[in-house]
């Protein structure tokens, strides 16, 4: 998930401990008003874990934190977090996860799990896609080029023979063989 980071974390997903909370009470009406939308589905999401009531004091610094972002970085952030979380939920909670996770998302009108998934395999098939095509234009051109280089030999011997230059000389000059000299 994070490929640049050592290697000790990829044993363990993430590169922090990471606890979810139920945000309860947290947040009044009016600052939920002004939470962005893939911090609300962060937020929804914070509810299925263990000891979630240890980190309800830091539930304040990591959305202050979440929000110093830029919105790409935190959209990411958030969509590999999701991502991860629905490989580790234990699973009679991923059911309820993915009810609120979506009817949050239509709520602000984001992506789902689903959707960030599909499109992550999307694009995963496109580049392989991209890169298969690539593969066979180049291979396609290359055999051109080659008939391409055949087709002129063979025009090349044929004036040389009918000009009546010697056999071996359009052998050497042509690379083709004496059998394909005398069928032209």
């Amino acid at each position: 998930m994070f490929p640049d980071n050592p290697e000790y974390y990829h044993r363990i997903g993430l590169p922090f401990v990471l606890e979810l909370v139920d945000i309860g009470d947290s947040f009044s009406t009016d600052e939920i008003r002004d939470i962005s939308p893939k911090i609300a589905l962060a937020l929804v999401a914070m509810k299925y874990v263990f000891h979630g009531e240890k980190m309800q004091s830091h539930l304040r610094t990591a959305v202050k934190m979440l929000k110093e972002l830029s919105h790409e970085e935190a959209e990411s952030f958030l969509t590999q977090t999701f991502l991860y979380l629905k490989k580790i939920l234990p699973r009679e909670e991923k059911e309820e996860f993915k009810m609120d996770f979506i009817k949050t998302s239509e709520a602000y009108g984001y992506e789902t799990i689903a959707d960030a998934e599909e499109k992550a395999l999307a694009a995963k098939y496109e580049e392989g896609r991209d890169e298969g095509i690539g593969i066979g234009l180049e291979r396609g051109r290359e055999e051109g080029l080659l008939e391409g280089d055949i087709i002129a030999s063979r025009r090349i011997a044929k004036r040389l023979k009918d000009g009546g230059v010697s056999l071996n000389l359009i052998m050497d000059a042509s690379g083709l063989s004496e059998e394909e000299i005398r069928d032209l």
